[in-house]
């Protein structure tokens, strides 16, 4: 058996009734950088076999580990090889995977869920942090952040001051989305007296009266009544590209575009042409490749607010999300109920 890190373990006890079997077996396959954030005093679960699978061993390796082995709980994160299809009746030994990261959706096929897998992740923890950085964005863009450094340098006169910025107070602020980020960001707007506006398709309207949000009946009324959008709806089937050009083109004139749901539920180069000519603003975490390609369109917008998809987690929270995973794992073992279960109607919503 592959030993965990040596520099850390967590110790997680099996209650008394938990006998050590055979059939206990829990593959992780988190790699050394991933168990540092997570879990910064590493796994180590006592009364249970534990092996460490290396992810650089590539898919292949990997099935086979899983085939000889027989996990019933899987530890996984984002380098995990994906479970594949015509795998899953391979895997009927596999009961629970703990995810420590977010979506799931490209790591396991929803025919394992419909078939009974559980699956667990960091629900809706990092939705606080999400919110927080979309008005660092906001507020940023409003206030030309990227102006700010010209001045300092002495490139452009201090007084009267040279850039024109705008405040928060008062706004029309459009969301495309209704989801834990959205509902998050609400809260964090109340003290600028914002008007809320929101269009999610398929979301329940007491969803949007529950928040004190304006529901809009289609993207194109989101847009032409927003001083400002945050684009925080999850990347689907159905959402993919829905934030055309078009719909872009009924933004106000120097209305914001934020995005920390995901990059390609908008046309980015719509984006980048619209904010290259003036029309818009924009401030983003996510783009159409992430990282952003170096011939993206976007490196061309002077006025662009850009940052490296760091809406989500910050640094301190990484462990908090590992603490809720080995609390799941313990919950497992003992029989108890899991925390963050991904449903099917959650697998189906998410991004």
């Amino acid at each position: 058996m592959a030993e965990m890190p040596q520099d850390s373990e967590l110790n997680i006890t099996l209650p008394s009734h938990c006998n050590a079997q055979p059939e206990r077996r829990v593959l992780c396959t988190l790699t050394d950088d991933e168990l540092a954030l997570f879990f910064p005093r590493g796994v180590k679960l006592d009364g249970v076999e534990l092996r460490q699978f290396n992810t650089d061993d590539g898919p292949e390796v990997f099935h086979q580990t899983m085939l000889e082995f027989e996990p019933e709980l899987l530890i996984a994160c984002w380098n995990t090889p994906p479970l594949q299809e015509s795998w899953r009746k391979d895997f009927s030994f596999l009961r629970y995977v703990c995810y420590a990261s977010g979506s799931v959706r490209n790591l396991i096929p929803r025919s394992y869920l419909e078939l009974g897998l559980v699956v667990t992740n960091w629900g809706t923890l990092v939705a606080a942090n999400v919110a927080e950085h979309a008005l660092l964005l906001v507020l940023a863009g409003l206030r030309r952040a990227t102006e700010w450094p010209s001045v300092i340098a002495g490139e452009r006169e201090w007084q009267p001051s040279p850039i024109v910025t705008r405040t928060l107070f008062g706004k029309r602020v459009g969301l495309h989305g209704m989801g834990n980020v959205a509902q998050n960001l609400i809260r964090l707007m109340q003290p600028f007296g914002v008007s809320v506006l929101a269009y999610s398709e398929g979301a329940p309207s007491d969803l949007f009266l529950e928040h004190s949000a304006a529901q809009c009946d289609s993207l194109e009324n989101l847009f032409a009544n927003s001083d400002i959008i945050v684009e925080c709806e999850a990347l689907n089937e159905r959402t993919q590209g829905t934030v055309t050009r078009q719909i872009l083109e009924c933004l106000p004139d120097g209305a914001l575009f934020v995005n920390v749901g995901r990059g390609a539920v908008v046309d980015e180069q719509a984006l980048a042409a619209l904010a290259s000519a003036g029309r818009i603003d924009v401030a983003l975490d996510v783009f159409a490749e992430d990282p952003i390609e170096p011939d993206s369109p976007l490196h061309e917008v002077e006025d662009a607010v850009l940052s490296p998809h760091i809406a989500g987690p910050t640094s301190d929270q990484f462990a908090r999300c590992g603490d809720q995973a080995l609390r799941n794992m313990a919950a497992y073992f003992k029989g108890t109920p899991l925390e963050a279960v991904v449903t099917l109607d959650i697998y189906d919503r998410a991004t």
